[in-house]
């Protein structure tokens, strides 16, 4: 495991009136157990998606109001400050990725169904606002795909398409990136996705060829094989899913992740309240090993250390982050390494 002076991590939040506190940095202990909060800043509104680059925080505001993004700067000691704010048309952006160059970051607005994004400036701050794009279009699901519902923005490797991961119209998208980080729609670059998954978030194999999709309706993980060009030459490997044949209750699947390494893949589960863990071959098929126990209730977020040895789970309804080892043999969750009280946790990252 990593050593205690390298165990510091990042959890986004809800925020209200009587919490205004959004962005926490914990301190972990792993040889002791223990975790606490050493900072909470209070400086934005609702930052449920948080993007560490090296000395710099990224966080997708959720506003009703406006789409809004915010940057903040890293300090020696960990603590952030905010360096600067950006919002624009739409509403509920719930997560955010920055370009290959890291000159632009771009967010995804669930509730508007569409993609913002601005220029990022060398002190940090940011700068002037790119066209915002708006997708059109419903799916199956009247009630959670009544509208578009972009839930996801990023860039697959080695590739300067941004894709969008669209909830409400069972699609992923692709844009060409201007110089001026305007986005240009290919009409031809979509990925349609079977009525009524909903695709949430995709996961791309550090090393292979592939990508794992999660979708939060249908409950499975997609796996598909990268083509050279683009969207259009994604191959789909087989479907899995991710809640057991006999689950009647609630069930929404969340997040999605590599192990560093590539040998296994973690989706975890609302309702269930489970981290299911397959094994990848290298032909792209996976192996479930076993779903575990979140430690809580709503595991909406969860990542991995760097070197692959601890998980940590933001459970959102119990109100905590909790850190789980890695069997690396078999990729399990192993013992419960720590947990920490924090309200509404919604994202967890690992300072690098």
């Amino acid at each position: 495991m990593q050593k205690h002076s390298d165990c510091r991590l990042y959890v986004g939040s809800y925020t209200s009136a009587d919490k205004p506190e959004g962005i926490y940095l914990l301190a972990l202990d792993p040889g002791r157990g223990l975790c606490s909060a050493v900072q909470a800043n209070a400086e934005t509104e609702n930052p449920s998606y948080l993007l560490l680059d090296g000395r710099r925080l990224f966080a997708a505001n959720e506003r009703s109001d406006c789409a809004c993004l915010s940057a903040f700067a890293v300090e020696e000691d960990g603590s952030v400050k905010l360096a600067g704010t950006y919002c624009a048309e739409g509403a509920g952006t719930c997560q955010v990725t920055l370009d290959p160059t890291g000159a632009f970051v771009y967010g995804a607005n669930y509730e508007s169904g569409s993609i913002a994004g601005c220029r990022v400036l060398p002190d940090g701050s940011l700068g002037a606002g790119i066209s915002p794009i708006a997708h059109e279009g419903s799916s199956a699901d009247p009630e959670r795909q009544e509208n578009p519902h972009v839930h996801m923005v990023g860039f697959a490797p080695e590739s300067s398409l941004l894709i969008a991961v669209d909830l409400g119209i069972d699609e992923l998208v692709a844009y060409t990136v201007e110089e001026d980080g305007e986005l240009r729609e290919n009409p031809e670059r979509v990925l349609p996705v079977f009525a009524g998954e909903g695709p949430r978030m995709v996961a791309y194999h550090p090393a292979l060829p592939l990508a794992a999709l999660i979708t939060e309706l249908g409950n499975h993980v997609i796996v598909y094989r990268l083509g050279e060009t683009g969207l259009a030459s994604w191959e789909p490997l087989a479907a899995y899913p991710l809640v057991a044949s006999g689950y009647a209750g609630e069930a929404l699947a969340a997040h999605v992740q590599f192990s560093p390494d590539g040998r296994y893949l973690y989706a975890s589960v609302r309702g269930p309240n489970e981290v299911c863990v397959f094994s990848v071959a290298e032909s792209g098929a996976l192996e479930l090993r076993g779903a575990f126990p979140s430690g809580g209730s709503w595991p909406r977020h969860m990542e991995l250390s760097p070197d692959g040895t601890m998980l940590a789970v933001a459970n959102e309804r119990s109100d905590e982050v909790v850190v789980f080892g890695i069997d690396r043999d078999s990729g399990a969750l192993s013992s419960e390494v720590a947990r920490c009280g924090v309200s509404s946790p919604t994202c967890v990252v690992w300072q690098r």
